[in-house]
């Protein structure tokens, strides 16, 4: 009787691990940025935000962590051009700010 017992504790320990493991993001998940959506938000923040006339293509990495305190850098296009621009992200929810372009 105490094999059963333990046996169904191991089942439902793996259990949890498994649901924990893969919800949102789960210790065998990791939260990645949204490519496209963080190029045009970079494009709209200099645009709009910091008044840059002519800002051509933003290029960004593909499969950036969600990770606050984190930073990383796009590439853009200033009046033809080559610049980059600065992201510090803030919070584990994928908010982040856009620096001024170097």
């Amino acid at each position: 009787m105490p094999l059963i017992i333990g046996g169904g504790v191991v089942v439902v320990a793996l259990a949890v691990v498994g649901v924990l493991g893969f919800v949102t993001p789960g210790f065998f998940m990791s939260r990645v940025f949204d490519r496209a959506a963080v190029e045009q938000g970079v494009a709209q923040v200099l645009t709009q935000d910091y008044g840059i006339a002519n800002v051509g293509g933003v290029a960004c990495a593909e499969g950036i962590p969600v990770r606050a305190g984190s930073s990383f850098e796009c590439d853009a296009s200033i009046d033809g051009q080559p610049v980059r621009v600065p992201i510090q992200i803030t919070t584990d929810q994928g908010n982040y700010e856009v620096g001024r372009p170097a």
